[in-house]
């Protein structure tokens, strides 16, 4: 619908900073739980956002009647209160299928299948075109389709495409064709019959890199009750809830400061996520990103776990350089994550990890081919100029190395 409230419009606009800043650009009110003209008794309603035969453009749209409203029927897990139902519905002898879009229908022809029937993107006003300039990975949506054939599909379909007005046209066309960028499209099959139970499904529909056009502006989306306009029965009805666009996920580890640590030391380690963790209507627990030490030899072939924190977002994590590992020149640190699950690149470089000992009575038997001096954060300072407090000597044999705590008065 046109109309938007102050109101409506300042949560749509925190929303999606939140959701752009966790997930990448979104379409807004994906879950239907928010309603235009909701309880109108003219039958005008829409989800925010999102269009039906109630505000479609087009020489027959007068003839049009409402064939959308909200149910409160949602899908497993879900933590919203409302879907939407859709259903078809005989229009002056011919079958108009239940049809949603993010763009506008326009209802210009009599007949099911003429070319003046289509959804499309109206770029000259807001409320009917959602700018993207990022392909998504995959689009994924729950669906509830009661049908009375177990043959007959729905469908669900969406398009990035450029800078123009596209059109899902009723002949099965896509105007204008060089437009395109990228088509996402799944038909299903009844989840049951006709009147039956709610039964719902997740589908994740790929997005397909086949268009001509490299230069996205907008997506283009559909769901409709039936694959074929004007087929299907006004029996069948088309429940959708929580949609998402799913972007690749990447996770990167940042920069370790120090190559070498004592047993018992904290390591502070910063990570960078992008895209899509822990999808919002997919029923898995939070991710974790996990901190892992290889063996002393830089092999993760059994890796030991320094510490995890639950996050979908970048930040840091802090672990501990556990006791009773073995010394050795040659650790690595990288990460993994749980939903989605990924792994990190090591921290680049190899890590020394020593025990501090009082010194050996043998080492002074031993050549000393150096010493250095850190204070406690691990930075190298002169034995010269040292402050009064705790420090770590490192000497340097022909044998290894032996790291000595000392307190300077």
């Amino acid at each position: 619908m046109r109309r938007y409230s102050l109101f409506l419009l300042i949560s749509f606009c925190l929303s999606n900073l939140f959701c752009f800043a966790q997930y990448g650009t979104q379409f807004e009110n994906r879950g239907f739980e928010s309603w235009a003209n909701f309880g109108s008794s003219s039958s005008t309603n829409e989800p925010v956002h999102w269009h039906s035969g109630m505000s479609a453009s087009g020489t027959w749209s007068a003839f049009l009647s409402q064939q959308i409203e909200p149910s409160i029927h949602t899908r497993p897990g879900s933590s919203g209160s409302q879907s939407v139902r859709l259903w078809p519905k005989s229009v002056m002898g011919v079958t108009a299928n239940g049809n949603m879009t993010n763009g506008r229908m326009n209802a210009g022809s009599m007949s099911a299948t003429g070319s003046d029937n289509y959804n499309y993107t109206q770029r000259s006003e807001e409320p009917f075109n959602t700018p993207l300039t990022v392909v998504p990975d995959s689009l994924t949506v729950w669906v509830c389709f009661r049908s009375a054939s177990a043959s007959q599909e729905a469908e669900a379909r969406a398009a990035i495409h450029g800078d123009a007005d596209f059109k899902f046209v009723s002949d099965g066309t896509m105007q204008p064709a060089d437009q395109l960028v990228s088509i996402a499209s799944e038909y299903f099959t009844r989840t049951a019959a006709a009147g039956g139970e709610y039964n719902w499904r997740r589908l994740s529909i790929p997005f397909d890199q086949s268009g001509p056009c490299n230069d996205p502006r907008y997506i283009l989306f559909t769901i409709t009750t039936n694959k074929i306009p004007g087929e299907g029965s006004t029996f069948d009805d088309l429940f959708v809830d929580d949609i998402l666009l799913v972007y690749n996920p990447l996770i990167h580890m940042g920069t370790i400061e120090k190559d070498y640590f004592v047993l018992g030391d904290e390591v502070t380690i910063p990570f960078t996520i992008n895209g899509t963790m822990s999808p919002e209507n997919l029923n898995k627990p939070s991710n974790q990103v996990i901190a892992q030490l290889s063996a002393a030899n830089g092999s993760f072939s059994n890796p030991i776990e320094l510490g995890r924190v639950a996050t979908n977002t970048s930040g840091n994590i802090t672990v501990t350089i556990p006791q009773g590992i073995f010394a050795g020149e040659h650790y690595r640190i990288r990460l993994v994550t749980t939903n989605y699950p990924m792994i990190s690149e090591d921290n680049g470089f190899d890590i020394t990890i020593v025990a501090v000992d009082a010194v050996s009575e043998n080492l002074t038997e031993e050549e000393i081919l150096g010493v250095e001096v850190f204070d406690l954060t691990g930075r190298p300072v002169r034995e010269s100029d040292l402050a009064p407090g705790i420090y770590i000597k490192k000497y340097r044999t022909a044998n290894g190395y032996t790291v000595q705590k000392f307190v300077k008065q």
